[in-house]
């Protein structure tokens, strides 16, 4: 009989009064654990494709490079020693 009252989560009739909606509340809380779970699953795909499309970097490299990159241009210094604006001269030409 539990498995009954489980199996029927919503039930509704219509009346001559307008209709009647009853609803399971542990349906509910089982279809939003459901929810929740899917969207978990969704995020460690989501990183792991991140992860993997790196490879053979990893994360903290990629890191270094994006603090070295920002402190480069932060400090108004050149690392290619002039080389850029040759090749952006040369391409505008």
């Amino acid at each position: 009989m539990a498995e009954a009252h489980q199996a029927v989560a919503f039930q509704f009739t219509v009346t001559p009064d307008g209709i009647d909606l009853r609803m399971s509340h542990e349906a509910l809380r089982q279809i939003y654990l459901s929810g929740l779970h899917s969207w978990k699953k969704k995020f460690i795909r989501f990183k792991n494709g991140i992860i993997t499309g790196v490879y053979p970097a990893s994360p903290s490299s990629w890191l270094i490079v994006v603090v070295g990159v920002m402190s480069t241009m932060y400090a108004k210094i050149d690392p290619s020693l002039g080389i850029i604006a040759k090749i952006n001269r040369t391409l505008d030409t």
